[in-house]
């Protein structure tokens, strides 16, 4: 496993969704889920996750209503294979490397939204932290 361990490394509030996601890499395409995500990156789980410092193109679809989400991402940290799948999920952590303003603002806003329903369910937590 290729997944940093340790503190908490994340920097930036991150919104726990279920989002389609199509990858475009050397390998091809496959599809994926972003599972949580914030505005400068995502966990995407997936069958095959690609190895740390691959490039892809996502496509990620973040509403029926809204157009694709299209970015161009690193993969940071790759868990290509668990024995348990609950805890340690197969997937990847991709770092946004080129994307559009207005996909960017709308990455942000549904993350703050989803952080703002999250923070309601339970008062008196501290999400920024």
């Amino acid at each position: 496993m290729d997944k940093p361990t340790g503190r908490e490394r994340r920097q930036h509030p991150r919104a726990v969704v279920s989002w389609p996601v199509i990858i475009k890499s050397s390998r091809g395409l496959m599809a994926g889920e972003a599972k949580d995500v914030s505005y400068t990156g995502a966990f995407i789980s997936c069958r095959e996750p690609l190895k740390p410092n691959e490039i892809l193109e996502m496509s990620i679809s973040v509403s029926l209503l809204s157009p694709r989400v299209q970015a161009i991402a690193e993969v940071i940290w790759s868990n290509r294979s668990s024995s348990d799948e609950e805890f340690k999920p197969r997937g990847m952590g991709v770092r946004f490397t080129k994307i559009d303003t207005t996909d960017h603002e709308m990455i942000s806003a549904l993350v703050a939204d989803h952080l703002d329903i999250r923070d309601q369910d339970r008062p008196g937590e501290d999400l920024t932290a």
